[in-house]
């Protein structure tokens, strides 16, 4: 089963995009992580079976940025069924450029998610799986 997974640093962000996927129906329990380094554990605890996920994604985090956890999930087997939309406060050109060159890279959303976002994501036929 699909699961949804938000990593980021600031839980007031954590509890907003929470409580907004839960809105859109998109996930009643989405797993929230701290830190990028959290989120691999997890992933790495994981069976090849059980790895299909849609991760949203911050860049700017303390210890392990969003893109270093991009580059060690990349090293990853198995990663084709993981998405991950990037969500960030950056207005820079040059971040939504950089997130091309990563495969697991399905989006990229500026800060805050919107209800309106989440709907379209739904709306995504690549993304059915991950909606209920």
């Amino acid at each position: 089963m699909a699961k949804i997974l938000i990593i980021d640093d600031d839980s007031i962000v954590v509890f907003v995009q929470q409580r907004i996927l839960q809105k859109c129906g998109v996930s009643h329990e989405p797993l929230a992580f701290k830190n990028a380094q959290e989120g691999i554990k997890y992933l790495r605890n994981t069976t090849i079976q059980e790895r299909e996920y849609l991760i949203f994604l911050d860049i700017n985090m303390p210890e392990i940025s969003g893109w270093e956890f991009l580059e060690i999930l990349q090293n990853l087997e198995d990663t084709e069924d993981i998405k991950v939309i990037m969500v960030t406060s950056s207005i820079d050109s040059c971040d939504k450029k950089k997130s091309i060159d990563y495969k697991n890279v399905y989006s990229f959303i500026e800060k805050p998610i919107t209800v309106e976002r989440c709907n379209e994501l739904r709306t995504d036929p690549e993304l059915a799986q991950f909606f209920q």
